[in-house]
C-alpha cells in the first residue's frame, strides 16, 4: 500500500545523491518501507499445495522475486534504454523535482487513477491470476487493481481508450503472448517516472518457470517510438505464494488519493507537457 507514498519517501534524498531519508511514517513501523524494498518474506510453508500441473495453466497467486526497481535504467539485456530527446527530458524533470526540488510530482497512483500493468506488476505484492477459456485476468493487491486480458480476440476500436490499455491474448507454445494498445493517460514505469506515452505498445510474454522453485516469468517490451528510439524488453519473475491468497484491504484516499492529500504529503502536480 506504499507506492504512492514511497516518492514521498524518495523525495527527501540530498541532492548529492545520498540515501534518502522518511518524511513520513508509512503503516507498518519503521522497517517498513526497507522491508518493502528488500522484498523480505517468510519461507513458503511446507504444506502450501503446488501450482496447477498444466504449464498453461497460471492460476494462483503469485509475488515478486525481485528487488523493486525505483529507476528502470537498463533493459533485460544491460543496454542502457533508448531515451528519444524527449523521453530523456521528461525523466530529468522528474527526477529533478522528487531529489533536488524535494516537491515530487502527483503520478498515477497518487491520484487514484490505475498506473498501468508494467508499475502494477512491479511491485512487491502479491497479485493473483484467474484464467478461462475467453479470460485471464491478473487481480492486485496493491490498488486493488484489475487487468483483464481478452483472449482470441482484435483490439477494440482505436477511441476505446482505458488505464490499463486494451490486452488481448493468444498462446504460443506455453507462453501466453499479451498485446496491449489504447493506454487513456501516460505511464510511469516506476517511482522515480521512466516515461511511456499513451501511444506505447505494449507487449507481455508470460509462461511457467520452474528452475527448482515454481516461478512465473513476464517479459515487458516496450515499443513507444514517441519517448524512445528502438523498442527494449524487461524481465521480472514472480514466486509461487499460495500462502499470501488473502489480500490486506487497500484504502487510496489513507494513503494519497485526493487533491487534499497530494498537497498533505508535498507532491506537486506534473506539468501537461510530460504526459504524451
Amino acid at each position: 500500500m506504499i507506492c504512492a507514498q514511497l516518492a514521498v519517501l524518495t523525495s527527501a534524498a540530498a541532492a548529492d545523491g545520498t540515501a534518502p531519508k522518511t518524511r513520513l511514517d508509512p503503516p507498518g513501523g519503521p522497517g517498513f518501507a526497507t522491508a518493502l524494498l528488500k522484498a523480505e518474506l517468510p519461507p513458503l510453508p511446507q504444506i502450501a499445495p503446488n501450482p496447477p500441473s498444466d504449464s498453461r495453466n497460471l492460476e494462483g497467486t503469485w509475488f515478486h522475486d525481485q528487488l523493486l526497481e525505483t529507476r528502470i535504467e537498463h533493459d533485460m539485456y544491460g543496454n542502457p534504454l533508448p531515451f528519444s530527446a524527449k523521453g530523456q527530458r521528461i525523466l530529468d524533470d522528474r527526477v529533478k523535482a522528487t531529489y533536488v526540488d524535494q516537491l515530487p510530482y502527483a503520478n498515477a497512483s497518487a491520484e487514484c487513477i490505475p498506473p498501468g500493468q508494467p508499475w502494477q506488476i512491479d511491485l512487491n505484492f502479491p497479485f493473483q491470476i484467474f484464467q478461462s477459456k475467453n479470460d485471464v485476468t491478473f487481480v492486485f493487491q496493491e490498488y486493488h487493481g484489475i487487468w483483464t486480458v481478452r483472449m482470441n480476440q482484435p483490439h477494440r476500436s482505436a477511441g476505446a481508450l482505458e488505464y490499463m490499455g486494451d490486452s488481448v491474448g493468444h498462446w504460443d507454445g506455453d507462453t501466453l503472448v499479451v498485446d496491449t494498445l489504447g493506454y487513456k493517460r501516460s505511464l510511469w514505469l516506476d517511482v522515480d517516472g521512466t516515461p511511456v506515452s499513451s501511444k506505447a505498445h505494449l507487449v507481455f510474454r508470460i509462461r511457467r518457470i520452474d528452475y527448482d522453485t515454481p516461478k512465473l516469468e513476464i517479459i515487458t517490451t516496450v515499443d513507444d517510438p514517441e519517448l524512445y528510439t528502438a523498442p527494449w524488453s524487461m524481465v521480472r519473475t514472480y514466486r509461487w505464494r499460495p500462502d499470501m491468497t488473502d489480500f490486506v484491504e487497500y484504502n487510496c484516499e489513507y494513503q494519497v488519493g485526493t487533491s487534499a492529500g497530494v498537497s498533505r504529503y508535498g507532491l506537486s502536480p506534473e506539468p501537461p507537457e510530460n504526459n504524451p
